[in-house]
């Protein structure tokens, strides 16, 4: 199998699309600075992911040395189409993971025990396996699309009491 189609948004029709997290982002409201990022490109790669390098706008999260991410703001085929001429294998998987963005240090350290300081990592957060970012204080999470809408809820449960 060279591609999974179905798990990429470019090659389905815009009226099909939806975010796994929009029925939970939409009962939390915009007070809390809740980003959605399901609609972000993202690339597994297979192989010797040492043989690829990032263009602007891509992000790479090494896994392994045979395992590998890549975030990718736009279309990512032009990203798949690089990594293959590399020698890689490289899967369009962007509707099969969901994606948040929020603030603060104090809510991360209640949603995961990781060193907040070793992002980009992937890890548990919230009891399921996340691949994790940082940008100062923000910070970006990236779930299985089935449990995007449950990140929701913990992340809005785990706001209780911050202030």
């Amino acid at each position: 199998m060279s591609t999974l189609a179905f798990m990429s948004p470019e090659l389905a029709a815009p009226e099909a699309l939806a975010s796994p997290l929009a029925r939970a982002l939409a009962a939390a409201g915009p007070a809390l600075g809740l980003q959605d990022l399901s609609r972000l490109g993202k690339v597994e790669l297979r192989g010797d992911v040492a043989a690829f390098a990032p263009e602007p706008g891509e992000e790479l999260l090494r896994l392994t040395p045979q395992r590998a991410f890549v975030l990718a703001e736009g279309e990512v085929a032009g990203t798949v189409e690089r990594a293959r001429a590399a020698g890689l294998r490289a899967y369009d998987v962007s509707g099969a993971w969901a994606g948040l963005a929020l603030s603060g240090e104090p809510l991360m350290r209640r949603l995961t025990e990781l060193d907040l300081d070793s992002f980009p990592t992937a890890g548990a957060l919230a009891h399921v396996t996340a691949l994790l970012f940082r940008d100062g204080d923000r910070f970006r999470i990236f779930v299985p699309q089935e449990l995007g809408h449950y990140l929701v809820e913990v992340v809005l449960d785990m706001t209780r009491g911050l202030a």
